[in-house]
């Protein structure tokens, strides 16, 4: 999930959205979903009366009717259900057409009218925080051309059923990643401003907080190993941020902002990515060029996989299987391993981007070898479905649209 979508090109956005595409001339539509963020017992942010901003994971006997959004033209649902879903939000690949920036809402039952959420025109970092309730980033300020400390970033919810909006923190510059905890009491964002990052905390209707130090970005090309991540540990008790362009990989104490650990970065072991929450217990992985390692809140860091170089990991929500991409100098593919014993299953090369949405159903990108982009193979345009169970894979059908947020969240 894991997610990094730059919709908006300016001058510096643009550069560093080209960096963190891995090379390729691609726009990141499942990779959103690398933003893993689980429950934690806190309120929900306040807002307006009119907007509810906690999110409800408890399924409602008389689901309250959706708002009277326009309906999208355009665009195709798929049957939700079939995925186990809900909800679930679609994206244009190509955003740098004007006549095409919507963002849909399909429903589950009602896929024949996709809705549009012109509110959503723009933002990031969006998340459904429960089946009606979706929080993201908006950005105002500036213009095509402007530095990023003239825009502000805009903590916003979005009521599915009123249609309202409520606004519940902004800081100066371009959001460059956000997480929520899934009840909606917590907001954790990075933000760049005049080429500095800055590290935001939000708790409850408080203003939010710097929690890390500033950091100053130096000039460097991308890499297919970058990421930008906030993700909550499941009980919210922690908060984790990776921000491989000003080399950091941070875990938070969430009630006062102490620093729990930081991951070294640079140097032989290269970059530390990759980074994902278990659903079960305080512990994440991520990986430098060595690996991938564990933390754990009872037992700190250890080695876990030696050796693998994961890209985009997904775990099922009972963190029996992970699947993740590896990057070739020919073809990338899937992979999936148990994570008890090490099996692994490899996919049909020119995959990439697996994302979990139910226990043995991952989505996933078809790529293609590519001549005149900016790396070796680059997003064809379709998603694809596979079953993990007998390695069949189709054709979503939505070509030409990222599949984005969806409910329920993995």
């Amino acid at each position: 999930m894991w997610p990094r979508r730059d919709w908006l090109v300016t001058g510096e956005r643009f550069a560093l959205s080209l960096a963190i595409v891995r090379n390729r001339a691609r726009s990141v539509g499942i990779a959103l979903l690398v933003i893993l963020l689980v429950g934690c017992g806190q309120p929900s942010l306040t807002s307006s009366p009119t907007a509810s901003t906690g999110p409800s994971h408890a399924a409602s006997p008389s689901p309250t009717p959706l708002f009277g959004f326009p309906v999208a033209s355009g665009v195709t649902c798929r049957d939700l259900r079939s995925l186990g879903l809900e909800r679930a939000l679609l994206y244009a690949s190509d955003q740098n057409q004007p006549d095409r920036r919507d963002v849909v809402l399909c429903d589950a039952r009602d896929t024949a009218r996709p809705r549009s959420l012109q509110a959503l025109v723009g933002s990031s970092d969006q998340r459904f925080l429960g089946r009606d309730l979706i929080g993201y980033v908006a950005l105002k300020g500036g213009g095509p051309s402007s530095p990023t400390d003239q825009f502000t970033s805009v903590v916003t919810t979005l009521n599915l059923t009123t249609g309202q909006t409520a606004e519940l923190a902004s800081s100066r510059g371009v959001a460059l990643a956000a997480g929520w905890s899934a009840d909606g009491s917590m907001v954790a964002y990075f933000t760049d401003s005049g080429g500095v990052h800055h590290f935001w905390l939000k708790r409850g209707g408080a203003a939010p907080v710097a929690f890390s130090t500033p950091a100053q970005v130096a000039g460097r090309g991308g890499s297919r190993d970058d990421m930008l991540l906030v993700a909550f540990s499941p009980d919210g008790q922690y908060v984790l941020v990776v921000d491989t362009f000003v080399y950091r990989l941070q875990l938070f104490r969430t009630s006062d902002g102490t620093m729990v650990y930081a991951a070294p970065s640079g140097g032989a072991g290269g970059l530390r990515t990759g980074a994902v929450w278990a659903h079960t217990g305080d512990r994440f992985y991520f990986r430098n060029n060595s690996g991938v390692y564990q933390w754990d809140a009872s037992s700190g860091i250890s080695s876990f996989i030696p050796g693998l170089s994961w890209s985009t990991p997904s775990l099922t929500t009972d963190d029996r299987l992970v699947a993740y991409a590896l990057g070739t100098n020919t073809a990338p593919h899937v992979e999936t391993r148990l994570m008890s014993s090490g099996a692994t299953t490899a996919y049909a090369p020119w995959r990439d981007s697996p994302v979990f949405v139910a226990p043995t159903t991952l989505l996933a990108h078809e790529e293609a070898p590519c001549d005149n982009c900016m790396g070796i193979y680059n997003w064809t345009g379709k998603t694809l479905l596979v079953h993990t169970d007998t390695r069949a894979e189709s054709d979503l059908g939505i070509t030409g649209w990222l599949f984005g947020a969806f409910w329920p969240n993995n």
